[in-house]
């Protein structure tokens, strides 16, 4: 069932719930106000007749009626049946004007009593009245008025709302499905686009964001949504080709080498060299082959969580910054102590080296390279900061995406993967964390990373 159809059965039964409840209640109320009429109507003819009945015995007798006849003539002149009846159930009088005869009360109460009965094939409501002397019970008196006129109202109110409900809701119930086609409409734009994208794979189209804000917030998050898509996609087209290039290289070079290596005349030394070289390269695949691996897992999944002592990893690092330096930069060191973080202890080093290398790597001989880790509040900031080549204004936004390398850093220095950053990103946000970068070219560059504390 379409959602459109669910919702217009809905729609259409809250309708008709709605008026079924107003059109009842109202014919109650106007049953309740008619009866009432009524009821007031028979209290005035009852007010004529008991108070001006004389000489009335215990209990009543012909007597009394023939005495007060003129009375009750006149009540029965209102359209009305008026009864004597005695405590025994004798009727003693019934008007003259009207061939019915009331029923009796099916039970006798000491204050006055209405009731609706029917009375030869017609409804009445009918007023039984106690007539008492000196607190002796009499008879009673009863006057009953046809509430034929009254059904007739009730029942022209009753087949208004019916009918007239009815009507309205089929003309709500038309005009619900129509409404709630046009609200739906936005939402069968992006599930006809969808289903155009799953069948070409066209993840270049978008749908124009208007109408309601809930279809817009959907066209809108559904524009972004497949914008994200195929950004994914042409970023893994990007990985797959970077990652083929990078390959490339040292499996040309070890295809090489096992070529140089075949020659026969081959002296010892070259023969060396060519190993060495292929253990350099097949070393550096390894490695590259790692990182990928490492960025193509869940974040999650890919590290262990154990307490870490971050200070400590700073000043592992330091020392062995310095001991690969050896005095080609000033470098300048500012730990706090006993900072500690939740994590992965070697991907954590990881980041953090490659962070120094990089700064090493791209700032010249006798450059600036500042590390420091402090404590705010309960997070940890390792900065580091250098005054090397910097990175432009277009390669900024980049840097943090995989292979990638501005025209900068390969004059610089040709080899590297341009994986550092992205593996340095990727390690901080899965421990919870973010890493930020600042440079201007020819000032130096700021990496600051912040990770949560324990």
């Amino acid at each position: 069932m379409s959602l459109r159809l669910r919702l217009t059965l809905a729609y259409g039964f809250l309708l008709v719930l709605a008026l079924a409840a107003f059109g009842f209640t109202a014919y109650l109320i106007s049953a309740r106000r008619i009866y009432d009429g009524v009821d007031d109507t028979l209290t005035a003819q009852a007010a004529l007749v008991t108070p001006n009945l004389q000489s009335l015995s215990a209990p009543l007798t012909a007597q009394d009626v023939d005495a007060n006849r003129t009375q009750l003539a006149e009540a029965a002149s209102l359209d009305a049946v008026v009864q004597l009846r005695q405590p025994d159930g004798n009727i003693l009088y019934n008007s003259e004007s009207a061939g019915t005869t009331l029923p009796p009360a099916r039970r006798l109460s000491t204050s006055p009593r209405y009731v609706s009965r029917r009375a030869q094939n017609q409804r009445m409501r009918i007023l039984y009245q106690p007539l008492y002397n000196n607190g002796q019970f009499l008879g009673t008196v009863e006057i009953g008025q046809s509430l034929k006129e009254v059904d007739g109202a009730l029942d022209e109110i009753r087949n208004v709302s019916i009918f007239g409900g009815l009507a309205v809701s089929l003309g709500g119930i038309v005009l619900v499905y129509f409404l709630s086609g046009r609200s739906l409409l936005g939402v069968r734009r992006v599930s006809q686009l969808a289903r155009d994208i799953e069948r070409t794979a066209d993840f270049s189209r978008r749908l124009p964001e208007k109408g309601a804000s809930e279809i817009k917030e959907l066209t809108s998050t559904f524009n972004a949504m497949i914008t994200r898509v195929e950004r994914t996609l042409e970023g893994q087209l990007a990985f797959l080709a970077d990652s083929s290039h990078e390959l490339r290289r040292p499996l040309t070079v070890l295809r090489t080498n096992l070529d140089v290596l075949n020659e026969p005349a081959l002296s010892d030394e070259d023969r060396a060299a060519c190993l060495a070289e292929m253990h350099a390269e097949a070393e550096s695949m390894s490695g590259l082959i790692a990182d990928l691996l490492l960025l193509s897992r869940d974040k999650k999944q890919a590290m262990t969580v154990a307490p870490v002592d971050l200070s400590t990893l700073c000043e592992d690092a330091a020392t062995r910054l310095r001991a690969t330096d050896a005095g080609v930069h000033q470098l300048s060191i500012d730990v706090a102590a006993g900072v500690q973080v939740s994590g992965d202890r070697e991907r954590l080093a990881q980041m953090l080296w490659n962070l120094l290398e990089n700064a090493s790597d791209y700032t010249p001989a006798g450059g600036e390279i500042d590390l420091r880790l402090e404590q705010c509040e309960k997070r940890a900031r390792l900065t580091i900061k250098d005054s090397g080549i910097g990175v432009s204004e277009a390669d900024l936004p980049n840097v943090f995406e995989r292979f990638y390398r501005g025209e900068s850093a390969r004059s610089v220095r040709s080899e590297g993967s341009g994986l550092g950053l992205a593996i340095a990103r990727y390690v901080a946000e899965a421990h919870g964390g973010e890493v930020t970068l600042s440079s201007r070219p020819g000032e130096g560059t700021t990496v600051v990373a912040e990770l949560p504390t324990v």
